[in-house]
């Protein structure tokens, strides 16, 4: 009896800090699909465009006109509602 209450006791506490790690490591973006923003990179360098993807803290950013309508994938943190 005791070893099943540990044993269960033990699964529960590995699924709470299981469910933590990943809740930390999941990144919260503040744009949402559909959103017309700025990014700026020393890679990508500077372009604007709207939000078609988001994973994690990688944000998927379908360009205007000039350059075709590429994808560029940014940091969350690289991108800026343009005023």
């Amino acid at each position: 009896m005791r070893k099943q209450r540990r044993h269960a006791l033990a699964l529960r506490l590995c699924q709470v800090f299981s469910r933590a790690s990943k809740q930390a490591k999941t990144a919260v973006s503040p744009f949402k699909v559909g959103d017309y923003v700025a990014g700026d990179d020393p890679f990508n360098g500077s372009k604007e465009g709207v939000v078609v993807t988001i994973k994690g803290p990688s944000i998927g950013l379908r360009t205007v006109v000039p350059t075709g309508g590429t994808l560029v994938y940014y940091d969350y943190r690289q991108l800026r509602r343009p005023s």
